[in-house]
């Protein structure tokens, strides 16, 4: 009768037959035991792993195992294997779990890590870690970020641009579209692009963008401006500027193909939109208005 029993409930999990079926099928105590290991899969929720295909696979080895050996096995020890099974996946699904964050217009934020270190997140950035990080200190960034790394096993950040890999100090990373850029601001780090890597030491930057990498130093600050509310820039692209002028202000902004790869070294502020579009303009005699929308025009 028990071995009746493993089919119905095979079944019966598989919505193959109904719950007033299966009373007519089985004694109530059964019943009451078979609506228990149901109960008990319900209360669980993973999404990453196959559950019908599991489940089949489970019903193909007892299938194979009764063939193989006739042997009674009690109904409790099917609620143990549903247990079984449930802990695993719940092992698996905290494993593999990702942490993200991401940041919207305008707006930063201080992560702290599981080894205590900090990552500053600027506007229109998203950092993402694994729940096991404080076992293996990896993780991603897309955007703008200042990193101050405590000493321990190495450090790296993943870009879809290049990797940066520390053991413990403070550095900023831009990563963003096809603009890539690193600066130390304490102890060393080694910044990896396309196979080649370089270190970088206290008050060192570099940067790769357009399929050109750049090397300069300066010993001028111990954190990068924008964690005070000022974009700082030297010798960049004015299309990453604007960029980074809509993420702060989340405007919509028009401006020529002409003026996107002249060179601006300056800096603007965080919250005063005219101010900050004034201090980008000026300096390159470029004039600027608005339209119905709100949108920036920039003109030459």
């Amino acid at each position: 009768m028990e071995e009746r029993n493993e089919t119905y409930l095979s079944d019966w999990l598989a919505n193959k037959i109904t719950d007033e079926q299966l009373k007519q099928l089985v004694s109530a105590d059964d019943f009451a035991a078979f609506q228990q290991i149901k109960n008990t899969l319900n209360d669980f929720e993973i999404s990453n792993p196959d559950l019908e295909q599991n489940f089949s696979a489970i019903q193909q080895k007892l299938v194979d195992k009764k063939q193989a050996k006739t042997k009674v096995i009690p109904l409790w020890r099917y609620a143990s294997i549903a247990a079984s099974f449930l802990i695993l996946f719940g092992i698996y699904h905290f494993f593999i779990a990702q942490n993200k964050i991401a940041t919207d217009f305008g707006n930063t934020e201080i992560i702290t890590l599981a080894d205590n270190s900090k990552v500053s997140l600027n506007a229109k950035s998203i950092l993402t870690y694994c729940n096991t990080f404080e076992y293996n200190r990896t993780l991603q960034l897309e955007g703008e970020a200042f990193f101050e790394v405590e000493k321990g096993s190495a450090f790296t950040v993943e870009t879809s641009l290049g990797d940066i890999k520390v053991l413990g100090t403070k550095f900023n990373v831009i990563a963003f579209q096809d603009f890539f850029e690193v600066k130390c601001y304490e102890g060393k780090v080694q910044v990896t692009q396309k196979g080649k890597s370089t270190i970088l030491t206290h008050g060192e930057s570099v940067r790769f963008y357009n399929g050109i990498s750049e090397n300069w130093a300066e010993l001028n600050s111990e954190k990068p401006s924008w964690i005070s509310g000022e974009s700082s820039f030297k010798n960049v692209p004015m299309r990453y500027v604007i960029e980074q002028f809509k993420n702060q202000y989340n405007v919509a902004v028009e401006y020529p193909n002409t003026i996107e790869n002249i060179k601006f070294t300056g800096t603007f502020t965080h919250n005063e939109p005219t101010v900050a579009l004034q201090t980008i303009c000026l300096p390159l005699h470029l004039k600027f208005s608005k339209d119905s929308t709100g949108k920036i025009i920039i003109s030459e």
